[in-house]
């Protein structure tokens, strides 16, 4: 039998045996045999067996592989003691029964139960969020009290919402519906301080019922905010720390959990939810769910933040490095010009944000392999960058023609609709370089009757070279500032 050993790296000491299946090896939590290398692709070499001998061959990684210090060019026979280098990790390839591993599945017991199996519910996992609330639980208990299972399901609810997407824009305010109608709430609020006033406004308002007009305590807002204190008055109206509040007893609120939105540190806004007349108090189990709940709310938008910081200094990046290549080859401009031109033609679609920020980029980068001269090394270039990589497919399309006479003869059918605006505003681009005084209305008409080319892109892009859509800056993060844009002719 025969083993892999990493040697060195975060992994060192652990084994994986090898029997009679392929496995593969890189950084991906699939992999067979995962190392934590910023060298090594997802799934980066595989070894494999033939005839009772084992052989290692490359996946087509980014970086490559090596045996005993060579670059591994094909499929190589392995020998005891061989070392396989992926980046600074490496792995000995030895005879012998691996050791046992943290995390190798091996090391489950199983156990056939039938009893057990008709005493189980099943759920998918989307059905969770469905969940009834039992019969006899009353909502008296609040969502902290006895009613643990609530405050779960509560969490539960909250977690898949913000985990489908970062740029879905009514997030926030399906999260306040969850509480309005899981806790229950009259109304949920989330206020936030303007970057402009300084003031806290309101992003959000969800009520229990429409017609609801929600009566807000400024102050305890603004106790929350300024201390950075969660709030709980079970009865406003009788809680001395609001007694002198007029909009508390004019309004008869009666009820409040107001808890702080707080994101690096830093206090950017409050939660706020109330009960009026009649309705159950709130008790302290619904101001810790509901402080759970801000706490998810803040690191949803922590990671929203940071995300939009590296799209920026990646675009940012992009816009630089060709507005440089097109300085030499003395078509400074062109990049943007098609970036900016396809974006409009997405908003215009009303495609999706990704879309429109893909199509931006993709136009940055349509001659960015003509630029640099060869075009596999400018292939190579972009696949190395993880960000860039999903863009390739689309910057190969961006000279394709619907009439397949297009460098790589790929049919009209095959190019989506990324590829057939990419198309049309590369051509766009290009003739306006070639004639910078030519009529972008005429080369756009013109564009329209040639039949490598989508009839209904290019009447949009004519539309939006009539608006002005196209010379404006794109809504997209490290977009060019208004200093660089693109003068309408």
């Amino acid at each position: 039998m025969s083993k892999i050993r990493i040697a060195n790296g975060p992994y060192r000491g652990r084994e994986r045996g090898l029997v009679d299946k392929p496995i593969t090896i890189g950084r991906d939590a699939e992999a067979g045999l995962q190392i934590l290398d910023r060298s090594a692709s997802r799934f980066h070499c595989e070894v494999f067996p033939v005839g009772g001998m084992w052989f290692v061959r490359d996946m087509e990684s980014k970086n490559g592989t090596s045996i005993n210090d060579e670059k591994l060019k094909d499929e190589e026979l392995l020998r005891p003691g061989d070392i396989i280098k992926i980046g600074t990790t490496e792995m000995v390839f030895e005879a012998g029964s691996a050791s046992a591993d943290d995390d190798s599945g091996d090391r489950i017991r199983y156990q056939d139960d039938p009893e057990m199996l008709s005493n189980t519910l099943e759920f998918r996992v989307d059905e969770l969020a469905d969940l009834s609330e039992p019969a006899e639980e009353s909502l008296s208990h609040g969502a902290g009290g006895r009613d643990g299972g609530k405050a779960v399901r509560i969490l539960y609810q909250v977690g898949r919402i913000l985990a489908e997407s970062d740029r879905v824009p009514d997030l926030e305010a399906r999260v306040l519906d969850c509480l309005v109608q899981q806790l229950p709430a009259e109304c949920a609020v989330v206020f936030r301080r303007d970057s402009a006033s300084g003031k806290l406004v309101p992003n959000g308002v969800r009520t229990a019922a429409i017609g609801i007009q929600p009566v807000i305590s400024r102050s305890i807002v603004k106790k929350t905010f300024t201390e950075n204190k969660a709030v709980h008055s079970a009865n406003a109206l009788e809680d001395e720390r609001f007694s002198r509040n007029q909009s508390i007893n004019s309004k008869q609120i009666r009820s409040v959990v107001c808890v702080p939105l707080v994101v690096s540190g830093s206090t950017r806004g409050v939660v706020y939810l109330s009960r009026g007349q009649g309705e159950v108090a709130f008790d302290q189990g619904d101001l810790e769910l509901t402080s759970a709940v801000a706490l998810q709310l803040s690191q949803a938008q922590q990671v929203r933040e940071e995300r939009r910081k590296h799209r920026v200094a990646i675009n940012q990046t992009v816009s630089a490095m060709v507005r440089a290549l097109e300085g030499r080859a003395a078509c400074v401009g062109a990049g943007e010009r098609c970036a900016r031109a396809a974006c409009a033609v997405a908003v215009a679609m009303r495609l999706p944000e990704d879309s429109r920020e893909r199509l931006y980029m993709a136009g940055l980068l349509h001659h960015f392999p003509r630029l640099s001269g060869d075009a596999m090394t400018a292939t190579r270039i972009l696949d190395a960058i993880d960000d860039l990589e999903p863009l390739l497919p689309l910057v190969r399309s961006a000279y394709e023609r619907l009439d397949a006479s297009g460098p790589l003869r790929t049919v009209g059918d095959e190019l989506d609709t990324e590829s057939r605006i990419l198309g049309a505003t590369t051509a766009f681009a290009a003739r306006l370089s070639a004639d910078p005084g030519a009529d972008p209305a005429a080369v756009i008409e013109n564009l329209s009757s040639d039949p490598g080319f989508d009839a209904n892109v290019t009447q949009i892009l004519l539309a939006c070279h009539m608006d002005g859509s196209m010379y404006k800056r794109p809504d997209v993060p490290g977009a060019a500032m208004a200093t660089d844009r693109i003068e309408r002719p």
